[in-house]
This record gives C-alpha cells, structure tokens and sequence, in this order.
C-alpha cells in the first residue's frame, strides 16, 4: 500500500507519538511505501531519520481564525499529495489532520479512506467529534479508548492496534542493592510526578535514589518541592536525553503517578527491560499492561497506598516480579506483532470504505435509472 501519515500537530520530536509512528514505519516499510506529512518542522528532528517527512508550513500563524487556518491546511496537504498519488490510505494523527485530509481529497478528486490514529484519550478531542465523524475508520491505542470510540463512532470501523515497543533487541537492566526508582517522562502537571516525590519523602529512614529522566514545565516546581520535602539529595535530574534508557543501567522499578495514559509507552518498554511497574491505576493505559506478574497498581490520587507499596518494596515484603516475567508480560507488544494488527486494521477499513462507496454508487445509478425511466414515461 501507499500509506500517507498526517501529523496535525507540531512535534517537539522527544515525545511518545515521535517513538511510536517511527516503530510503526520502520516495521510497515518493509512492505509498504509510507510518506510521512508533518505539520510543521519539529523542534527537534533527529527522530525522523530514515524516514520521508514533509513539513508543510515552515512557520504557523496560530492567530488566523480556525476556519482560515484548516482551509489553508487542506490546501498545504492536497499539494504536498499531488506527487504522492496513487494514495491507498491515508491516516492522521488527530481531528484536525482527519478533517484537512478530508477536504484534500475533495479538492484531488480522489476517493482515498482516511484513518485517524488518536494518541490521547477520546475526551481530549471532544470539540473535534465532528471532524473525526468524517473518518472512515478509528485505530485505538487502548482497549479503554476501543470502548470510547464504539460509543462515540458506533457507525465507524473501529480497531484496537496499541502501540508498539521494541522487544527483541533490548537487553534487561540490572538491579541494584539499594533501592533506585526510576521515572522517564515529560515533566507535565498531568504526569503528577510531585506524587512520586510526595509518596517517597516519608520513607527517608530507607535508603533509596529517585532518578529523573525528562524535562517539561513543571521542572522549577519540582526542583523547589524537591528541597521543601528534603529529599534533593536523593533525587538524580538527567534531564532530556536522546536515547533515555541508555542512562538506565540499574533500576529497582519505573514509578508512574499519571492523571490518565492513554497507553504508556514508557510502561511497556521498561517491562521489556525486566523492570517491574508502580503506576496509578489511572484511564486507561496502565490497568491494561501491569498487572501480579510485572508489578503494582495503586488506585490514583491515593499517595498513602504508594508510600505503603514502596515501603514494602524496600523491606523486602513484597517481592519483585523477575525480571523474565516482566519481559514476558509486554510479548504481545512487541512493535512486528502491533504491526501486524495495524495492517490488517488498515485492510479492514479500506475494505469497509470501497464497500460503503460502491454501495453509494449502487443506490446513485438506481436513482439515476428511475429519473431516466420517469422522463420516458
């Protein structure tokens, strides 16, 4: 297939979508020819090696009337696609990217399905709705956002894909003697890595290390909080990083205090690693991938079951999964097998819109030949 990916948004390229579209298109390359239409250029752009990336606005006036701008936008697309066709399928990121793709169809005069491939949960999209009405079809990254689509999209062709990880070629990480949490990630209020530090500070007659490796608004107030709970000179910043987990050479687990995920990337590719999860049983990512075998969910906002659970990591009363069954428990993740479940969602889909379109061809001739017959009458 010819497969057209629409980013709609500026990438920062150090984000979880940055890893999974390049998981996705270094696996689906081998069998297909993939284009990838970018917004605008990322910030960074290291993450496109390899790929064929187009960014379509060099700079973007956000103060344009959104008419404006989605108007211009399907303009930028339907050129950038004149030198692509023939399109078998085209597939955006978000509302917007369906809603521009949609009219660069109309303006090529092309009869090509297009996919979305939401990377946040449904309600994060919710004045979107219209524009994802017009998608032939939904790829969800969870079974939680599955759900969220049957009830929002009940007419649509709706397929669970999640997200890949990199399973084959990572090697497991050490642990070590003394307790060492990990937590990798953009410093985002939504990330609520204050509950981390909040949940850890009571547990000061304990050794332990909490390292950080992101970077993100919340930075400063972390530093400060860090200080005001005593706990500085246990906390490690790393920092942004290129290829985060080559920092990680010893983890006791990853701690994730998250609002809501709607998959976790970051999740899987510790489990792969043989490191357990701690992580809010928040919506959805997190109580579909940690479970008794790879490591411990707390229900979200409750700080005292996460100091417990960590208290009784370091005593020793509860023991940790090993490192073979964490890797065993994210198998199913693994990016050949999520590509496999991609293709065939795509298959599913396009299969769906060429019959609804010959279904309107149908009942169009029908009405045509009841026209021709009443004018001979």
């Amino acid at each position: 297939m010819n497969i057209v990916f629409v980013v709609d948004i500026v990438l920062s390229g150090r984000g979880g979508m940055e890893t999974a579209l390049s998981l996705i298109h270094d696996e689906l390359k081998r069998r297909h020819h993939i284009v990838i239409l970018l917004k605008g250029r990322s910030a960074d752009e290291s993450w496109e090696e390899g790929m064929v990336t187009v960014p379509l606005f060099h700079k973007i006036n956000n103060l344009l009337p959104p008419k404006y701008m989605l108007s211009m936008y399907a303009a930028a697309l339907s050129n950038a696609m004149k030198s692509l066709l023939p399109i078998d399928i085209i597939i955006s990121t978000g509302s917007t990217g369906v809603a521009a793709a949609k009219m660069a169809t109309e303006r090529l005069n092309i009869r090509v399905p297009v996919v979305s491939w939401l990377h946040f949960n449904l309600d994060f999209y919710v004045k979107g709705f219209d524009d994802l009405q017009a998608a032939d079809g939904h790829l969800a990254i969870s079974e939680g956002n599955l759900r969220d689509m049957h009830c929002v999209f009940p007419t649509k062709i709706n397929k669970l894909v999640y997200n890949p990880v990199r399973y084959d070629d990572v090697s497991y990480v050490a642990r070590p003697d003394t307790p060492l949490f990990l937590y990798m990630g953009r410093l985002a209020k939504v990330k609520r890595v204050n509950h981390i530090m909040q949940a850890l500070s009571p547990l000061q007659d304990h050794p332990w290390e909490l390292h950080i490796i992101g970077d993100g608004e919340e930075y400063e107030s972390l530093l400060n909080l860090a200080e005001q709970l005593g706990i500085h000179n246990r906390v490690v910043w790393h920092g942004w990083r290129q290829s985060p987990w080559d920092v990680v050479t010893r983890a006791t687990s990853l701690l994730l205090a998250s609002d809501t995920e709607p998959f976790g990337l970051v999740m899987t590719e510790a489990l792969a690693r043989g490191i357990p999860v701690i992580s809010s049983n928040c919506n959805y990512g997190p109580r579909e991938i940690v479970n008794q075998s790879n490591g411990w969910l707390y229900p979200s906002n409750d700080l005292e079951e996460l100091t417990l659970i960590l208290r009784r990591v370091m005593n020793g009363e509860y023991r940790l999964p090993s490192p073979e069954s964490c890797r065993e428990s994210v198998r199913a993740f693994a990016v050949e097998t999520i590509a496999e479940r991609y293709e065939q969602a795509l298959e599913a889909i396009k299969a769906g819109a060429e019959a609804s379109m010959r279904e309107l061809q149908e009942q169009h001739r029908v009405i045509c030949s009841q026209n021709v017959q009443k004018i001979v009458d």
